[in-house]
């Protein structure tokens, strides 16, 4: 919120803050007009003035700074609005998260009283991570270490965007929780069966579809475009034009026989140049109509992303070279053997036959 301000400089005002002796500098964000503030860690009114002048004019000459004088909401800020020209966040979705974090950081920053990157060591950190859980919780959800990792994952991205940017001269650890212990839940072919019947809406169909003829992943289906679709040679490619390739990889991967006629409809259909739209406009999220389908069909822990790992652990069971397999998901081979090795019929077979000709009872 915005206090009456006591002096005003370059659209920046100086207020004074009933819970504290010491002056504030208010501001608004250029492009999300977001409520910024920094205290000038003085009561005196004249030296408080001086210090908002000489912080409106290095924030318009920023030089590399140490993190005691950069504050943390603005690193995130200026991440989020430099999203346009950054592949740092290459869909909107991914903006969405990184803004959902934004919003709890400030309220955190907000009730700690914390205003610089340096103000958020580990101990402010662990209190940080405390607190989520139990908000939590307290709204009657589980709260994960992997919802809590998203969340400091993108502190630590938008640390590093400032200091790829010369904004900051270092870049503070941010510790992660350990991630919680991967799912290896995957469908069978008749739960498969069950979960397309129970699909009650065609865009919903057709994402089942798109996430088990593909193996992508969930936000790389929602971004999916017409122009990233090759019908005459038979090929989807799910990087979009101009992004360059990130960690998660998005491969080209050629479209079967079954997907093509829904592909063609969908693409015919589109009215904002999207493949999953709904009532005329893209679709950012299946979770909650996937989620009825879930139920109807009888299925537990099933979700979006768990199609991408159903169709993977398939194909390794059916004999398909785990380097095909890796190519569809975009993984390294290495990465690909040591999640679904285990599946192929050929797993550990020459160690198996060995350890029987050794000790093997007749």
């Amino acid at each position: 919120m915005f206090y009456e301000p006591i002096w005003e400089y370059e659209g920046h005002r100086l207020v004074l803050r009933p819970d504290t002796p010491n002056y504030a500098i208010y501001w608004r964000g250029p492009r999300d007009r977001r409520v910024r503030r920094q205290s000038t860690r003085t009561s005196d009114l004249e030296e408080a003035k001086r210090k908002l002048v000489e912080f409106v004019r290095a924030r318009a000459n920023p030089k590399p700074e140490s993190p005691e004088n950069v504050l943390i909401l603005d690193v995130l800020c200026d991440y989020i609005e430099g999203s346009d020209d950054s592949s740092d966040l290459v869909v909107n979705r991914s903006r969405q998260r990184a803004e959902y974090a934004l919003g709890h950081f400030d309220a955190f920053c907000e009730f700690e009283g914390i205003d610089t990157v340096a103000d958020f060591t580990l101990s402010v950190q662990k209190r940080y991570i405390e607190k989520r859980l139990r908000d939590i919780r307290a709204r009657g959800f589980k709260g994960s270490n992997g919802t809590i990792n998203r969340e400091l994952t993108v502190l630590k991205a938008a640390l590093n965007y400032a200091w790829k940017h010369g904004r900051l001269d270092t870049v503070p650890h941010i510790g992660l929780l350990q991630p919680p212990p991967s799912r290896d839940r995957f469908l069978r072919q008749p739960e498969v069966h069950r979960l397309l019947e129970a699909c009650m809406s065609e865009h919903l169909k057709l994402y089942v579809r798109l996430a088990l003829h593909t193996l992508q992943r969930p936000i790389a289906i929602y971004s999916l475009t017409v122009d990233q679709i090759d019908l005459e040679m038979g090929r989807i490619d799910f990087l979009p034009r101009g992004v360059a390739q990130s960690n998660k990889r998005r491969p080209v991967v050629p479209i079967t026989p079954t997907l093509l006629p829904h592909l063609e409809e969908a693409i015919g259909g589109s009215v904002t140049g999207h493949i999953l739209e709904y009532h005329g406009k893209p679709i950012s999220s299946v979770k909650k109509s996937f989620g009825r389908a879930v139920e109807q069909a009888g299925l537990r822990e099933v979700t979006p992303y768990t199609l991408r790992h159903t169709g993977a652990t398939l194909m390794a069971a059916a004999g398909v070279p785990l380097r095909q397999i890796a190519g569809m998901l975009g993984h390294t081979e290495a990465r690909t053997t040591e999640i679904y090795a285990k599946h192929h019929p050929d797993f550990l077979k020459d160690a198996t036959a060995a350890i029987e000709d050794l000790f093997g009872e007749e």
